[in-house]
């Protein structure tokens, strides 16, 4: 059985039961539960800990037995548990017991029962008359049991006497859920994959990570999920924690043993003798703390060396280690990788040490190895990136190299979402070393500070950059450049372009902002005569007549490594191409690059996913990249994967989830809100409030025209004429249909689709019906595909026979609500639908998620399009399939995800 579940102990079974395993693998925990379990039942119960000095203090254990249940007469005799008036202790014992028929005894750390009170309670056990008693004794594994109780045991187990149950490490899903207990939140792989690396199942270990992440910055929850955003956050697990006590009773000579070997352990067979060096004792000793530790069952022993059993009890260990242990330690691992003397696998670790061991080793060398190894990992471990810089800062004695170091670390820190970190090491080096910093690297510094001044929502700061005022103690007035990107994080668009004259040369900001601010002389008339923030082509947002965003080379002397430089250029560029659908770019960006997806940043990868319709693996990067608040920087990606995730959540069945998204996205003052407001309104017209959708557009309009936006603003027109014809005003419709034709950027497949659509709307007796669907077959995403398609039907009532393609991808989009849509219209048309009883239980499903989102019965009608009156007969029918009693009762059980369904 997998510790920490369910235990097979029936208070009215085997006289003995023995549960068993190694530290910390549940057994005081499932003597717990058995002890209420007990109480509950009315049963008397008599709780029992043992410790390692009882073993040799001679019939100990059937002495406490004695002294709590015999008469007050006899308590006082009994002693120690030695002969009564010449009565052996097995048959005080048995007389004792046998007088509280129907006691449950719990005996926590059996394997510590001085070996007299072990043989009475063994003649007791053997009586031809069993005592109406029940006990259940826990068990060590690795505690080294002698063979004389193990023989034992095996008698009274051919006996039928007693039942041993061996307690083994929880499974996945028994992580997740002790997880999900104390948390009250479903982990997250992010997390649930640290939590089994650490625990390797141990109920204990788990809930000291657990407890070691909570309340840190790296432990989010987003939608009732709680994410590991940081993953190279270790738990703080404190030296006292109860994982180590097993060690601090060995003494304090085993226990420095014990943190010795939690922070080299990775040296493999050459960690006893660099122990003993660092600890400047004997391998003898050494070896003698080791197996003691080994019989406590805290540390084992295989063909790679010794290792700490469980990775939570190492750091609990670590975090004992005092500021010069940990030095000291660190340079014995330095010292014998430098010197050949031990090898280790992780990569990592000899950076680490480095680090750790700080004035203790070769500053120069140290230098050299630092840099190496941060600007290898830029790419790929930005968190481990950071750490090595900030090393190799301390150990660098030149201001210029110093500088660089600070610089590349706050770009790591930045990149992981630790904003804070970066800011202080921004001030630091803009203050402090403004004068070695070349011109393109002081301006890459002034944007990397401006952008974790918004992470950390320090807007006066924002405000104060964007009014030009000096904005560092000590430090330099911000830039035209710095200013422009202010005011593009406070969504003032067209100020930002005024600062921008077509003659100015800047760096490239892409990394910073998520989007590189180009220069173009080029003027662009537009819908409000005025200049104006759009897209064009491949540009994702800027503003056209006297300045855009769009690509810009990258400027000279800017201090970073050419391998970073690739990566946040190619990032940039993809998350252009992403914003603004155009994925076929977004693909040849990476393939070019040699990049993968899963190698982009969150918030990137989340839009490439979305637009690929890869919806799962889109929502997972969303949350993620919410929950470590990496968005929050870019001016486009932060309303963009808001509105990706509100998308998708809409089209899964979830409106109040995804309004509650677009909403937290509009309380942090994202940048570009009109962008949101597409799947708001469909939220609104989906749920039936076909005039608060159009009120939502037409506020999303004015806004974006006020401002001189052009970005989305074809798609907000189109909706609103969709939403006037729905309305039956075909006058509103057809100005409408004309804004979006005027918005558009037909230059690209998504403007040209959006045009054909909204001319599709009000032509419907003439426009292509054809056209729509083959310009979203051209745009290359599967979404666009299937609404296209729904909405020629819907407003021409022709392809009808492409429906069932559509029905097909929002099936393999999990879009279970839109594809109840085009349920609903296939029938309407006469297309049968295929996969009846899939089609029952998708229907329940959706009918059980929109209960757990709160809707009223007129709400779940408008969603599912029917009437009240039928909603009230399908929960019904729902209720009675399932078994649940309630709404409240259905929703609970989709929200913690046991829903089931009849």
């Amino acid at each position: 059985m997998n510790g920490g579940g369910h235990l097979p102990v029936d208070l009215d079974g085997p006289t003995l039961t023995v549960l068993t395993g190694p530290a910390g693998i549940g057994r005081t925990h499932a003597l717990r539960s058995l002890r209420e379990a007990a109480e509950r039942a009315g049963r008397p119960v008599l709780d029992l800990r043992l410790a390692p000095e009882c073993r040799h203090d001679a019939g100990y254990l059937a002495g406490r037995i004695l002294a709590a249940l015999a008469p007050i007469p006899t308590r006082l005799a009994a002693g120690r548990g030695r002969a009564l008036g010449g009565e052996p202790p097995s048959r005080a014992l048995s007389r004792v017991l046998r007088r509280h028929p129907g006691l449950v005894l719990l005996v926590d750390d059996a394997q510590w029962t001085d070996a007299e009170s072990a043989e009475a309670l063994r003649d007791v056990l053997h009586e031809a008359f069993p005592v109406p008693v029940r006990c259940v004794a826990t068990l060590r594994a690795d505690s080294g049991v002698g063979p004389e109780q193990l023989a034992a045991f095996d008698r009274l187990c051919q006996g039928g006497l007693v039942h041993i149950e061996r307690l083994r490490p929880l499974s996945r899903a028994g992580v997740d859920a002790l997880a999900r207990q104390a948390l009250q939140a479903t982990p997250h792989e992010s997390l649930s994959t640290h939590l089994r690396r650490l625990s390797r199942g141990v109920p204990a270990a788990v809930l000291a990570a657990v407890e070691g992440y909570r309340g840190s910055a790296a432990l989010r929850v987003v939608e009732r999920r709680a994410y590991l955003t940081d993953p190279t956050h270790a738990p703080r697990i404190p030296a006292e924690h109860d994982l180590t006590r097993p060690v601090r009773r060995l003494g304090p000579a085993a226990h420095a043993v014990a943190r010795a070997l939690a922070a080299l352990e990775p040296l493999g067979m050459a960690v006893p003798a660099l122990i003993g060096q660092a600890l400047a004792t004997t391998p003898e000793q050494v070896h003698r703390h080791l197996d003691a530790l080994r019989s406590e069952g805290s540390v084992r022993e295989d063909r790679h060396g010794w290792r700490i059993r469980v990775p939570a009890l190492a750091l609990a260990l670590r975090a004992g280690l005092r500021p010069y242990e940990r030095r000291r330690l660190a340079q014995v691992a330095v010292e014998a990788l430098w010197s050949g003397t031990a090898r280790c696998a992780d990569p990592e670790y000899l950076p680490d040490q480095v680090v750790a061991a700080g004035g203790l080793v070769d500053a120069g060398r140290a230098t050299v190895l630092l840099r190496q190894h941060a600007d290898d990992a830029a790419v790929r471990a930005p968190a481990a990136a950071a750490r090595w810089w900030a090393g190799a800062a301390d150990h660098s004695g030149d201001p210029a190299d110093r500088a660089e170091a600070l610089l590349a670390r706050a770009f790591a820190e930045f990149g992981v979402g630790r904003y804070a970190l970066a800011q202080a090491q921004l001030r630091h080096l803009l203050s402090g070393y403004a004068d070695t910093l070349p011109d393109a690297a002081r301006q890459e510094a002034e944007l990397l500070s401006l952008a974790s001044a918004r992470g950390t929502r320090t807007t006066e700061a924002v405000h104060a950059v964007a009014a030009g005022e000096e904005w560092l103690s000590d430090g330099p007035v911000p830039t035209r450049m710095t200013r422009a990107a202010a005011l593009c994080l406070l969504d003032r668009w067209a100020e930002a372009a005024s600062l921008l004259p077509s003659d100015s040369t800047r760096p490239d900001t892409g990394p910073v902002l998520g989007m590189p601010v180009a220069v173009t002389g080029q003027a662009r008339v537009g819908v409000t005569g005025q200049a104006r923030v759009g897209v064009t082509g491949h540009v994702p947002v800027g503003v056209t007549g006297q300045a855009r965003v769009g690509d810009a080379p990258t400027g000279d002397g800017l201090v970073r490594s050419a391998s970073r430089r690739r990566f946040a250029d190619t990032v940039a560029r993809v998350g252009r191409a992403a914003v603004v659908s155009e994925l076929d770019r977004a693909e040849h960006e990476l393939a070019e690059a040699g990049l993968t997806v899963a190698e982009l940043p969150t918030p990137e990868r989340c839009l490439v996913h979305w637009r690929a319709g890869r919806w799962d693996a889109a929502i997972d990067a969303a949350l993620l990249g919410i929950a470590a608040d990496l968005p929050v920087t870019r001016p486009v990606a932060h309303s963009t994967v808001h509105r990706a995730a509100a998308e998708i959540l809409l089209a899964r069945g979830w409106p109040m989830r995804a309004r509650a998204l677009l909403d937290a996205a509009r309380a942090d003052a994202a940048p570009l809100p009109h962008l949101l407001a597409p799947v708001a309104a469909e939220a609104e017209w989906i749920l039936g409030d076909v005039p608060a959708a159009a009120r939502v557009v037409g506020d999303a309009v004015a806004a974006a025209t006020g401002h001189g936006l052009v970005v989305g603003l074809d798609e907000l027109w189109l909706l609103a004429a969709e939403l006037a014809t729905e309305r039956g005003d075909s006058d509103a419709a057809r100005l409408a249909a004309a804004s979006a034709v005027t918005a558009a950027d037909q230059s690209t497949a998504l403007g040209a689709l959006r045009v054909a659509t909204a001319q599709l709307i009000v032509q419907s007796g003439r426009a292509r019906a054809d056209d729509p669907v083959a310009l979203a077959r051209v745009v290359g995403q599967p979404y666009e595909v299937a609404r296209a398609i729904e909405r020629v039907v819907r407003w021409t009532g022709r392809s009808v026979e492409l429906l069932g393609e559509a029905y097909d991808i929002l099936g393999d989009l999990g879009a279970i609500l839109h594809r109840s849509r085009v349920r609903q219209a296939m029938r309407d048309h006469g297309i049968p639908v295929p996969g009846r009883v899939r089609t029952l239980a998708e229907g329940e499903q959706l009918l059980a998620v929109l209960v757990a989102e709160g809707l009223s019965n007129r709400q779940l009608a408008a969603a599912t399009q029917t009437s009240a009156k039928s909603i009230e007969g399908r929960l019904t029918r729902l209720f009675g399939r399932t078994g649940y009693r309630s709404r409240v009762e259905l929703a609970a059980a989709v929200l913690t995800g046991d829903y089931r369904s009849g």
